[in-house]
């Protein structure tokens, strides 16, 4: 015992830590740009290519993407069930990068890619932030380079990448009269400047020993040999670019990405730690680095550990590990008060000891803690006190009869121990549907099953070898003469004789003498618990307890990156103003970086932004949540914002999604406005919308051909003009150390900004003079669909909507069904509405659960039927079943809960337990009929020598699982089995007999 105790010990302090298990992000993304394409060209051109391709991939869910002027984004979901996830995905990425490789040769001309990110679901455990008001960009990116190299030397460092880098410029930005006056076309620059800048051989100098490499050092080696780059005019004059242009360094203009923190713009650094490692020793490491890296940083550059995974997981185990100790507590006073000091203590001796073993186990199997695992724990404890009560009650009873105490110490191994094991094992297996199910809940709660597992059975060897031992050293009970020694089997011991135990045998025996109208009485409880489970809320996973608030912001289509700054600022200078928060962390033209599992990561876009807070408690996570959906909704209407919280789980966006697939985008856009029509009559819904986005103004530029050819240009390079001009065209590279810095030759600021002078955009052509840009060209505006979205090969839209607070979205879709399923059947062929997103993947998860039940009842049966012997007494163990729906069912209308995956988990886990005590009641019955009791006292004297360790056991998990109920995750679970197990423990003790003298016929006497 002791030697388990401190192995036990050492174990536990050597168990990594989570807050959940990590589970695979079974999503690879696929990237994809053709500079100057329409979103129509890009998804007609490249999209459907490559996703026709893609949908060949085994195990594939779906393939959906959008298109957007230039650029597409394909996101191939891999089936959630898919098993061996972690090492099928490397497979699945493989299989990506052979069909794209077999479809580029049939891409357009200039497309770029397809890149393929198959580490999107990577999650980066720390991350720090650089930022300074003294120092550039540039300085912040070496000083976060010098910090990465340091910490990729750490072993248990995987990977540190750099986020939000600005890529830094050369502008060479001209004036289009003056270059107009002097007869110089901006190609002609571009090219000069290419020339002056390529890497080139220059042949060598075979000698008569030796041979001397030629070098042209030509090439660009400061700014200022950039600025004296001479230029001849058509007059054999030369002057320097300086004279003509302004030579500036800089950085993406406009930028494309960035992350602030607290206001401040900033460069990110996310850590993740390499497989095998724990975040605690990842956490101790990269913090030794970083503060030894920090003391050499001059005054002025700031580094933030913006998101500190180990700090937080740490917190959220401790605080388990204190409702796990207050469990313990717990079960240890009902052991004391209920059974007396030596006896309680010969019970609460069991719990470190099986404690000790599972954690030893634990460390054996590489089960980390986390909020599953501990939660496993605290399930198990009610239950693993269970066989060391029953144990120690039956020596208690047989040393009041006056057995001596090896004797008493060794029959409760022989009698007990069989019925235990088989009623152990199917308390296990009550959890085993979660273990073997192929989908995401596997991977998040099937440490459920090992866990509890390994504890009862742990229980189970404790309780037939330790508790004799115990119960023999430590038991002294005055027995009661040789009398009341009658049978074996068959007690008359003063303690069954109590006021208590006297009416209690009363109200049993009154139930088996009215059997019907017991059984009459519970079939209605439980016909009346199927209709109320009808009205019961449904949920997916539970919210999440983390302080984080956060928020989508989608801007108008087509909303420049400075508006979005100026409105980004704003928000900022509000957060500022609040003292209930410890900080905050703005990205504008994308998104974060995944820090858990159950983040929903959007793609780059260049109209979205994400603000996360993080509040000082959860009160003031609700306040924030609060007071940015108002501030929105008042002073940003042009906005779309989504204001939420985390929850435990697989990551969604939206909470009500359906999906409408076809091929015409009217009719997809028709079929749309009906659906959100019905969504926007249902009171609960808010914000209902669909994802296609605005359409865009786009300047339409149609070229006279004939006019264009005679001017002596061409459309191609009239194409580069414009680009030159008006966004700028990298024209070569600087290099400076080992950085590629990207020339840029482009319009003076004043002209690119002004859509009006458009039209007299003086274009060069190729004899030194310019013309207006009109002169070549039709120019109008009009508008085009700013994003194309498919969804397995065909057009797509999905009509989305947020949720009245306390609103779940299974009843929402349950209440709109009828007005769905009208709009379907009035669909024409080939145009389909399914339910989307969570809902749906919550029913495909329950759909492969519910093929994991007939394992589950086979292993159940094979159980009884090897404890039983008899296919009678198996019928009627499994009828007990039901018992405990009723009350399940009961509290969770009465308390207007939700019954969430977790609480389906329990509620099977209920199966397993009801059962076990079934076995045991049934076992007791027939020692008693073995002894020659009669069949009616048998039932009768059973159920009242059995119902105190059945009635301390089930309140023992009753109240061990007290402290689960305010836990967001685990409390769905724990309010289910408290009033599941109450009322079937009840039910049992009465029912269970009622039940045996009305299918054994039993008489009475």
């Amino acid at each position: 015992m002791v030697v388990i105790l401190v192995a036990g010990t050492f174990a536990f302090f050597k168990l990594g830590q989570r807050d959940l298990p990590v589970f695979a992000i079974k999503t690879i993304v696929v990237n994809v740009k053709w500079p100057g394409a329409s979103a129509e060209e890009m998804s007609q051109f490249v999209t459907d290519p490559i996703e026709t391709k893609l949908l060949e991939v085994p195990w594939l869910r779906e393939v959906s993407s959008f298109s957007k002027p230039g650029e597409a984004w394909l996101i191939v979901n891999i089936e959630d069930f898919m098993p061996n996830a972690a090492i099928e995905m490397k497979d699945r990425a493989y299989d990506i990068r052979k069909k794209i490789n077999d479809i580029q040769h049939r891409l357009p001309e200039g497309v770029q890619g397809p890149f393929i990110n198959d580490e999107f679901g990577d999650i980066f455990s720390m991350v720090y932030s650089f930022n300074s008001d003294d120092y550039s960009f540039a300085d912040l990116k070496d000083y976060a380079e010098k910090a990465r190299n340091a910490l990729v030397r750490i072993e248990s460092v995987e990977k540190a990448i750099l986020y939000s880098v600005q890529n830094e410029k050369i502008f060479v930005e001209m004036d289009d009269k003056r270059m107009s006056a002097l007869g110089l076309d901006p190609l002609q620059i571009g090219m000069l400047l290419q020339q002056h800048n390529k890497v080139q051989t220059s042949g060598r100098i075979e000698g008569k020993q030796s041979y001397y490499r030629l070098s042209l050092n030509d090439r660009f080696q400061s700014i200022d040999d950039i600025k004296k780059l001479p230029i001849k005019l058509q007059d054999n004059s030369v002057i320097y670019l300086e004279n003509i242009a302004t030579i500036s360094r800089g950085y993406d203009d406009p930028p494309v990405f960035r992350m602030r923190v607290n206001g401040n713009p900033s460069i990110g650094l996310g850590i993740t730690m390499r497989k095998g490692y724990q975040l605690l020793t990842l956490s101790d490491e990269v913090k030794a680095t970083m503060a030894e890296f920090t003391e050499q940083l001059p005054a002025g550059v700031e580094v933030v550990l913006v998101s500190d995974q180990p700090k937080s997981v740490q917190a959220q185990i401790n605080r388990f590990l204190l409702k796990l100790l207050i469990a313990v507590f717990i079960v240890l006073v009902v052991c004391y008060f209920s059974l007396g000091f030596r006896t309680g203590f010969i019970v609460a001796l069991a719990i470190p000891v099986v404690l000790g073993l599972v954690f030893v186990m634990m460390s054996i199997l590489g089960i980390p803690l986390t909020r599953t695992s501990l939660g496993a724990l605290v399930i198990a404890l009610g239950l693993l006190v269970d066989d060391a009560m029953i144990v120690v009650e039956l020596v208690h009873v047989k040393l009041e009869q006056g057995w001596d105490r090896l004797k008493a110490a060794t029959y409760a191994y022989t009698a007990t121990s069989k019925p235990m094991l088989s009623g152990t094992l199917i308390a296990a297996v009550g959890f085993l549907p979660v273990y073997i199910v192929d989908a995401a809940p596997n991977e998040i709660l099937g440490n459920l099953f090992v866990v509890i597992g390994v504890a009862l059975i742990a229980s189970w060897i404790v309780a037939v070898l330790l508790t004799p031992y115990l119960s023999f050293k430590l038991l002294k009970v005055e027995h009661q003469g040789k009398q009341h020694i009658q049978t074996a089997n068959v007690d008359n011991s003063a303690m069954y004789q109590s006021d208590f135990y006297n009416r209690f045998r009363r109200l049993i025996a009154w139930c088996m003498c009215h059997n019907k109208t017991v059984l009459g009485v519970t079939a209605l409880s439980f016909v009346l618990t199927i209709f109320g489970m009808q009205h019961v809320k449904m949920e997916f996973f539970p919210g999440n307890d983390r302080p984080e608030a956060l928020v989508d912001v989608w801007f108008p289509e087509g909303t420049s990156y400075h508006q979005m700054e100026r409105q980004i600022a704003d928000v900022e200078r509000l957060l500022d103003a609040q003292d209930n928060i410890e900080n905050y962390l703005t990205y504008i033209g994308g998104d974060s970086l995944r820090v858990q599992n159950d983040m929903y990561i959007e793609q780059p876009n260049a109209n979205y932004s994400k603000i996360i807070v993080i509040a000082k408690n959860l009160e003031a996570r609700a306040q924030i949540k609060t007071l940015l959906s108002d501030y929105f909704a008042t002073h940003q209407p042009n906005v779309r914002t989504r204001v939420y919280n985390l929850v435990y789980g697989l990551p969604f966006n939206y909470p009500v999604q359906y999906l409408i697939t076809g091929n015409d985008a009217e009719k997809l856009s028709d079929i749309s406005e009906q659906l959100k029509d019905i969504l926007r009559n249902n009171p609960q819904t808010r914000d209902v919308h669909d994802n296609r986005r605005e359409k865009r103004v786009v300047v339409d530029i149609k070229l006279d051909l004939p006019r264009v050819a005679a001017s002596g240009t061409d459309p191609a390079q009239l194409s580069k003009t414009l680009g030159v001009m008006l966004n700028g065209l990298p024209v070569t590279q600087y290099r400076e150390g080992n950085d590629h810095i990207d020339v840029v030759l482009r319009n003076e600021s004043e002209n690119r900004y002004n859509l009006d002078r458009i039209n007299y955009l003086q274009v060069p052509l190729g004899n030194g003079t310019t013309v207006a840009l009109s002169e070549l060209a039709d120019i109008s505006l009009k508008f085009e669909e700013g994003v194309i979205w498919r969804y397995n090969g065909y057009r797509s839209v999905i009509v989305q909507s947020l949720l009245e607070e306390g609103v779940l979205n299974f009843d929402v879709v349950k209440a709109l069904k009828p007005q769905i399923d009208e709009l379907r059947d009035s669909l024409p062929s080939g145009y389909r509405v399914e339910v989307f997103g969570e809902v749906d993947i919550s029913r495909e998860v329950d759909t492969q659960l519910a093929k994991t039940m007939p394992f589950m009842l086979i292993a159940i049966l094979t159980l009884l039927m090897f404890e039983l012997n008899s296919i009678k007494k198996m019928f009627l163990v499994l009828m007990t079943v039901p018992l405990g729906l009723i009350g399940v069912v009961f509290i969770l209308l009465v308390l207007d809960l939700s019954f969430g995956l977790v609480a389906r988990l329990g509620l099977l886990a209920l199966v397993g337990i009801i059962i076990r005590n079934s076995i045991i009641l049934m076992d007791q019955i027939d020692q008693d009929l073995a002894a020659g009791s009669s069949p009616w006292n048998a039932v009768l004297e059973s159920t009242v020598r059995r119902a105190r360790p059945i009635i301390l056991t089930a309140l023992a998990a009753i109240f061990a699982m007290i402290p689960l109920i305010t836990d967001y995750f685990w409390g769905p679970m724990a309010i289910t089995m408290m009033s599941g197990l109450l009322v079937a423990t009840l039910l049992t003790l009465l029912v269970f007999p009622t039940m045996y003298v009305a299918f054994f016929k039993v008489k009475s006497q």
